[in-house]
């Protein structure tokens, strides 16, 4: 049976929507997320297993019907099989946004709760108790914030392919706070506020940053072409010494 999902989601989520009309800020979102390439980290959580196959969703669009108080959502999944069953669809396409959204929020309770231990070392080295207790009602008030609910629902699933090509489609509604969250899992540059992509960078490892990554390694390369051109180099010149 297709139906309303229960789940819960960070508190960054509620934090959005307590700020803005969520609903209509999280469609224009979306909207404007409209051509850009989806994450590819999230088209493998996001991922639905069906009769052995795997489908990751090859897009994710906000579509113009739906409840007016959700966002609607399309899901498109390519190289279906022939037989894909509609419904057994709509339940793995369920449980792939149930999970990969609890995968969110416990990873943020760990963030967290490792900022809130990082606060309590740096106050006890310092003896700053306003930062401790800056850190404290953070946290207090992170723990206070109600769990919302995903709100999911799978109105269609239909086949939007061609002869050559078995694409299948998948329009859902979710809350505006389970839309937000998941805009920030799969266009990260669109969703996400300039404080929680400081905060993000902040707390990112240089091996975790593709541009740091990218800079070292290529540095790593050019030196070491470097030492075997010297080395090729420096017995041609000594043998005229």
């Amino acid at each position: 049976r297709l139906g309303v999902l229960p789940c819960f989601l960070p508190s960054s989520a509620m934090d959005f929507v307590d700020s803005v009309d969520s609903v209509d800020v999280v469609r224009i979102r979306w909207q404007k997320a409209r051509g850009y390439p989806m994450c590819d980290a999230a088209r493998h959580s996001l991922a639905v297993r069906l009769d052995g196959a795997t489908l990751e969703p090859a897009d994710i669009s906000i579509w113009s019907e739906g409840p007016e108080d959700a966002v609607p959502l399309e899901f498109l999944f390519a190289g279906a099989p022939s037989d894909c069953d509609e419904q057994r669809l709509g339940d793995a396409l369920r449980t792939a946004v149930e999970e990969r959204l609890q995968a969110e929020a416990r990873a943020e309770f760990r963030s967290q709760l490792k900022r809130r231990q990082e606060s309590s070392l740096r106050r006890r080295k310092s003896n700053s108790a306003e930062e401790g207790d800056a850190a404290e009602e953070k946290w207090r008030s992170y723990l206070q914030k109600p769990a919302p609910e995903v709100k999911l629902k799978v109105h269609k699933v239909f086949d939007a392919g061609t002869r050559m090509r078995k694409v299948m489609g998948c329009r859902v509604s979710l809350s505006p706070e389970a839309a937000q969250e998941l805009g920030k899992i799969c266009f990260r540059h669109v969703f996400e506020s300039e404080e929680e992509e400081r905060e993000r960078l902040q707390r990112l490892k240089w091996y975790e940053d593709p541009f740091l990554t990218c800079f070292y390694g290529c540095s790593c390369v050019l030196i070491l072409v470097v030492v075997l051109w010297l080395c090729m180099l420096l017995p041609a010149v000594f043998r005229h010494f």
